[in-house]
């Protein structure tokens, strides 16, 4: 990138809080919690001067929203600032990168943040790859943050569903249907998978919601689990697909198979977006209903 912010001249001053401002470069909209850094700020004041760009007679705040948060809550009128000049693309990378690094966004932010340099420089920024080198991070990790985020939004929208996707929600969160990144991109791959898609929208969207809370409190292999389950037979109960995948996995077995059949799971798996596990499992429970067995 060319004229990098780092490059450039740094003033470190002292800046007033009333002229310090959070705008859209800075990726991190909510501080969260910081009585305990209220306590300690005022104790021993800002110690790490935040990162600020000047705009005008004010100065954008880029990094350091929990310490702009805490010195107003300690009631201190000045705070120390790294003052340069730095683009809209520029700040808001420094601003990812940094809160990335402290693991101090959740994805909704880091989403918000990813489209703006599509769209302030859509031909540097235009894939999830180009992405991926600004972060330092890999592509993986850009195109699940993405897809996480969209279809819990697609999801709120289309159906008014209470659904968050949070980088590590509380246990009491994920009670209440709060999904980790890792198991809202299961989701994604539900949504994405053939079965799923032969659904009407409204439906689609009502059962992966139900699906979605079914799945927040779960351990994530446990989790992907029942998604498998669920791409086989979306049009089912989600209910009753919940309670057969818990119930399948708690029971591991070890089969030889015929080479025919093994290849006609992996066909099947293929097409359905499932597991062979999953396949297995799911042939044997119906199997054993129509016999009478189960």
């Amino acid at each position: 990138m060319p004229g990098l912010a780092s490059e450039r001249e740094s003033i470190v001053m002292q800046v007033e809080l009333s002229k310090l401002f959070v705008g859209k470069a800075n990726v991190r909209k909510n501080p969260g919690d910081v009585r305990e850094l209220t306590e300690s700020v005022r104790e021993k004041g800002v110690l790490e001067p935040v990162l600020a760009r000047p705009v005008g007679t004010k100065y954008e705040l880029i990094i350091g929203s929990r310490r702009f948060a805490a010195a107003k809550e300690a009631g201190l009128k000045k705070i120390p600032a790294v003052v340069r000049e730095m683009s809209d693309e520029e700040a808001i990378v420094i601003s990812l990168v940094e809160n990335i690094h402290r693991r101090d966004i959740e994805p909704e932010e880091e989403y918000d943040a990813l489209m703006e340099l599509r769209r302030l420089n859509p031909k540097s920024y235009g894939s999830a790859e180009q992405l991926a080198k600004a972060l330092g991070k890999s592509r993986k990790y850009v195109e699940d943050r993405i897809n996480a985020v969209e279809v819990v939004r697609s999801l709120r929208k289309e159906v008014k569903a209470d659904i968050e996707v949070k980088q590590a929600p509380r246990p009491e969160e994920r009670r209440e249907g709060v999904l980790p990144v890792k198991h809202a991109t299961i989701l994604h791959k539900a949504r994405e998978a053939p079965s799923v898609q032969e659904l009407p929208r409204k439906e689609q969207a009502k059962k992966l919601t139900e699906l979605a809370h079914s799945i927040a409190e779960m351990p994530r292999p446990e989790a992907e689990n029942v998604v498998s389950h669920f791409v086989m037979a979306p049009e089912r109960p989600v209910e009753k697909i919940v309670k057969e995948a818990v119930s399948l996995h708690t029971v591991r077995l070890e089969i030889v198979l015929d080479p025919r059949v093994a290849d006609a799971l992996r066909k099947a798996a293929e097409d359905r977006g499932a597991t062979m596990e999953a396949i297995a499992a799911l042939a044997l429970h119906s199997w054993l209903r129509q016999q009478g067995y189960a």
